[in-house]
This record gives C-alpha cells, sequence and structure tokens, in this order.
C-alpha cells in the first residue's frame, strides 16, 4: 500500500499471446511499418521512411535531421544483434521515450520580452486544438494543413475545427 490518497497504479502485467513464433499481420503493424526493405542494403532507407512517418505524427511537426540521429543509431545496434524487426523495434521505442512526444514543449520566440503576448504558430495551433477536442494528436490531415502554414486561415480552421468535432 501507498499512503497517496488519489487513485493510482501499481503494477501492470501483460500476458501472451502464447504460440506466436512472429508478430502477426494487423492493421495497427501496416499503418507503423509503412515500408518493408527488400534486401539487406535497403532496410536503413526503409527505418528512415518509418521514422520519418512516426516522428513527423509523434513530434506534430516536420522530423529534422537531428531528429534522425539518436533513434538510427539504436536501430544500427540492435540490427547488428538481430534482424531488421529487432532494430525498428528499438529505434521506435527511442520515439516513443523522447520528451519531443512526451512533452508539447512550445518555447516562446526569440527575442520575446517578458510578458509579451504573442500568436502561436500553425504547428502549436494544431497540436492545441487537437488535445483540446481529441484528447489526443493531430492527424495527418490536421498535420499537413498547419505544416502548409495554412491553419490560420479563418476558413481553413473552421473546416478543420467542424471535422474534428464530426469526428
Amino acid at each position: 500500500r501507498h499512503p497517496r490518497i488519489q487513485p493510482a497504479i501499481y503494477s501492470i502485467s501483460i500476458i501472451g499471446p502464447y504460440g506466436k513464433a512472429e508478430p502477426g499481420d494487423s492493421a495497427s503493424r501496416r499503418r507503423l511499418l509503412v515500408t518493408r526493405p527488400a534486401g539487406p542494403d535497403q532496410e536503413e532507407g526503409a527505418a528512415r521512411q518509418i521514422l520519418g512517418t512516426v516522428m513527423k505524427r509523434a513530434y506534430r511537426r516536420p522530423v529534422t535531421e537531428a531528429d534522425y540521429q539518436g533513434p538510427l543509431a539504436l536501430f544500427r545496434k540492435a540490427r547488428g544483434a538481430g534482424d531488421f524487426d529487432a532494430g525498428i523495434e528499438m529505434a521506435l521505442s527511442a520515439v516513443l521515450v523522447s520528451p519531443n512526444f512526451i512533452f508539447r514543449v512550445e518555447p516562446d520566440p526569440a527575442g520575446l520580452a517578458p510578458n509579451t503576448p504573442y500568436r502561436v504558430n500553425d504547428l502549436e495551433l494544431a497540436s492545441r486544438l487537437s488535445f483540446f477536442l481529441w484528447s489526443s494528436i493531430p492527424d495527418d490531415e490536421l498535420l499537413s494543413v498547419a505544416i502548409a502554414g495554412r491553419l490560420r486561415e479563418p476558413a481553413v480552421l473552421a473546416r478543420q475545427t467542424r471535422r474534428m468535432l464530426a469526428d
């Protein structure tokens, strides 16, 4: 027992599935693994494509070259000790524990005086809108509109908001 008054989860055990030699084919697995390498020489390119797709959504912004460095290093290390799936699993684990995924960081614009109001950019607006209405990350459509810099347009913002509310 913990002296905490609020409800809390002490532990979770996940058991199974039993008897499966390799991962099955599922819609969520296909959505995550957007490509498969045709051979060993294409594995790193496939890993970059998979990671780029996941990081764009997880980080709620375009992916930079610096974003790839840590996950790809882990991919290479785990791939060296196993297979492509082991490498991509390790790389995706790095994405899911990244502060860029776990926290919604919105730094103030550079050179802004304290207590000065400013407009959030389209990516920050997309993230705020999505977490407010869906309690989740922006979907591909909302993220694409924000990356294009069109979300702040009143008609686009209204259309996206209505779409999200109807979901």
